[in-house]
């Protein structure tokens, strides 16, 4: 079975979702890791990192871009993704000015004593998928819909895939099997693997792994084509604690604050334009999507789009309550590694500078 995903760019296409959407910008390729590059020039410039090319994770930044709300906000973005689940290293020795990803990895560095600050919010779902083959919860007797902690339970003695140690996969299955009072390193095999949703993918189909978490689409196509299933869709049905939990940030050095403020301040906006247009233009935001995740049937991308649509914050502005709900989720995935948590001096100020977000809006 071939597990060429299918997400080509069609330059004509998406220049006719241009005209229809109020002018999106044009990409122009995926070659290196370079995902797009900036179209016209604009005050100023900023490259982001994130871990895969594409998913519903990133779609406000690559709809923002694309749909030329980054150029309106006075800045040009180039997205690259690195194939990798954590990013921090890039970001400390300067390879670009922002990473995506989840508050976790920027509130650790943070907490060991690395000059990092989270900026930002985008999606507040926990929208990385747990899939698993479908014989193995028909066997155990278990859906989606089953409590969480029966379904917690199937994971044990499972190999199960994830972007590597560290990374939002990895912490989530860490997470769940502790709902189940497992041990993640004893009770199961968390198997790190790197090239993204393709290589997931292919993993589970030679049997390497017997299932994944990752985002939509790739979830999507592993239970439409690799015979897989839900076992939890996190944006519709997530454990109660993860209901409202800020999930891809946008965060930077100190140093990067210092000297590109301004150019940050314009990305903020830039993200809370996008937002605006997710929530009150649909039809805008799906002709985009149709575009970028070109090459999904429409029986995948309809209901992907229905579900992943809705995980998007209204504003790019981070809460103190989002922070505490990092703090308990940190200190969980720790404690099931059994090293200590978060000390109490990392406070949501140390963690976050919420005063850039703030400006950006207030400028609307």
């Amino acid at each position: 079975m071939s597990i060429d995903n299918g997400f080509k760019i069609n330059r004509r296409r998406l220049l006719q979702t241009a005209a229809a959407t109020g002018g999106l910008v044009a990409m122009h390729g995926v070659a290196g890791g370079l995902l797009s590059r900036p179209a016209r020039a604009a005050g100023h410039e900023l490259s982001t990192m994130r871990s895969t090319a594409k998913s519903w994770l990133w779609a406000a930044e690559d709809y923002g871009r694309d749909g030329g709300f980054f150029e309106q906000a006075g800045v040009k973005v180039a997205s690259n993704a690195s194939g990798r689940g954590v990013n921090v290293a890039a970001l400390i020795g300067g390879e670009v000015d922002i990473v995506l990803g989840s508050p976790d990895s920027a509130i650790l560095a943070a907490a060991q004593g690395q000059p990092l600050k989270i900026f930002a919010g985008m999606v507040n779902k926990y929208a990385s998928h747990v899939v698993i083959k479908k014989d193995i919860l028909d066997k155990a007797g278990v859906t989606e819909s089953s409590p969480v902690e029966a379904k917690a339970a199937v994971l044990k003695g499972l190999k199960l895939g994830t972007t590597g140690p560290g990374a939002a996969p990895d912490n989530l299955f860490r997470f769940l099997l502790s709902k189940a009072n497992l041990d993640p390193d004893r009770d199961t095999h968390l198997v790190g693997i790197q090239g993204g949703g393709q290589a997931l993918l292919a993993s589970m189909e030679r049997g390497v792994i017997d299932g994944f978490c990752l985002s939509s689409p790739t979830s999507d196509i592993a239970v439409s084509k690799f015979g897989a299933a839900y076992l939890f869709n996190m944006a519709t049905n997530p454990p109660p604690e993860l209901a409202n939990y800020l999930y891809i940030t946008a965060y930077t050095t100190e140093k990067t604050i210092a000297e590109k403020r301004a150019a940050l301040v314009n990305y903020c906006k830039g993200l809370a334009l996008t937002l605006r247009s997710i929530q009150s233009d649909r039809a805008a935001f799906r002709g985009w999507a149709e575009t970028w995740f070109e090459g999904l049937e429409p029986t995948i991308f309809g209901p992907a789009f229905d579900t992943n649509s809705r995980i998007f914050m209204d504003t790019p502005m981070p809460s103190a309550a989002q922070f505490e709900l990092n703090r308990q989720f940190v200190n969980r995935g720790a404690a099931t590694r059994g090293q200590p948590g978060l000390p109490d001096s990392m406070t949501f100020e140390k963690a976050y500078d919420p005063s850039i977000a703030q400006e950006a809006l207030a400028s609307l």
